[in-house]
């Protein structure tokens, strides 16, 4: 199953209620322990999902996701802002939701991860949560890295009655590495152009061929396009493009950090998602190698799905083609 981890807007959350009900209801009559008791039916689902659409606009709340190729939306979670003054470091993850008949295929894995990018583009650095001790998701956080603060019994109850124990699990999320600055730039400028000539030399070693023209004729679009420059203690070590490629849509290119610079690539993309946002566009898409696997694990890791090859990529078995909706 192919499916984009999207965050919700404040324009079209309204449209993704009655999906959002039906993953809610299902969940719920699955066992879920998410604040709801069975039978949970659709009205009072939609409900509850109507109420989070002011958090939704103020953005106090960042509701993302999963949606699969014919549209359904098949999994959700929240990002929770603090609103406290003295909290605004922090975040809490909540309604981590995934329908139960498309559960076993890294669903959940995939929402928490981009809800951790875009906790880190708010600029925060600690979350929590808490979920039923002994289920599939407490399993699921410990793997991805969340500690335990510890377990609070009778905390909530269950359909039959009981109640159970609920696990508060935390996460601290990494931060940038120290002294690094990234900004807007030219591929032509005196430090874009070795940390280029590196990328070039490096694709042309593996795979034979060096990728250049991904930049040609950059003046003509430079008005719709981002060239990102990365200074690590004021040393050049990473930069990235965005251009267009269709209407809404654009294309990430010449992505690169210097080898051993951990964090500058993360960054470096984070950078260039916010940019192509301003600057209107709704979707990413992107080109790499199959045989490059660390890219590919890269891209993945930061929410990019496989689409069918495009342009110029169609035909060629050795192109991996990925997106994102933004």
């Amino acid at each position: 199953m192919r499916y984009d981890i999207v965050t919700a807007g404040p324009e079209d959350f309204a449209a993704a209620v009655p999906d959002l009900a039906h993953v809610l209801a299902a969940c719920v009559a699955n066992g879920a322990a998410v604040g709801f008791i069975p039978p949970l039916d659709l009205d009072a689902a939609a409900a509850f999902w109507h109420g989070q659409e002011g958090a939704v606009r103020t953005g106090e709340k960042h509701i993302l996701l999963a949606v699969t190729e014919t549209g359904r939306i098949i999994g959700t979670v929240t990002l929770a802002l603090a609103p406290q003054v003295n909290g605004t470091h922090r975040a809490e993850i909540a309604k981590m939701l995934v329908h139960p008949d498309a559960r076993r295929q890294g669903v959940a894995a995939s929402l928490l991860k981009r809800a951790e990018q875009v906790a880190r583009s708010k600029g925060r650095r600690l979350l929590v949560l808490d979920t039923r001790e002994g289920d599939d998701a407490e399993r699921l956080y410990a793997r991805l890295g969340w500690q335990s603060c510890g377990t609070i019994p009778d905390y909530a109850l269950n359909g039959d009655g009981t109640s159970h124990t609920t696990h508060v699990m935390y996460r601290q999320l990494p931060p940038p590495p120290a002294g690094l600055m990234i900004e807007h730039s030219h591929p032509d400028s005196p430090d874009a152009v070795p940390l280029i000539d590196a990328l070039s030399a490096d694709l042309a070693a593996r795979f034979g061929s060096d990728g250049r023209g991904g930049l040609a004729g950059w003046d003509a679009v430079a008005d719709r396009s981002l060239f990102a420059l990365a200074r690590l203690d004021g040393v050049a070590v990473g930069c990235g493009a965005v251009r267009p490629f269709d209407g809404e849509v654009a294309e990430i290119k010449r992505m690169y950090a210097v080898p051993g610079s951990a964090g500058v690539g993360a960054a470096v993309l984070s950078f260039l998602e916010e940019g192509a946002r301003r600057l209107g566009y709704r979707r990413l898409l992107l080109e790499t190698r199959w045989a490059n696997d660390r890219a590919v694990s890269f891209y993945r890791r930061h929410g990019y799905r496989l689409v069918p090859n495009y342009g110029t990529y169609q035909g060629r078995a050795e192109s991996a083609c990925f997106g994102k909706i933004l």
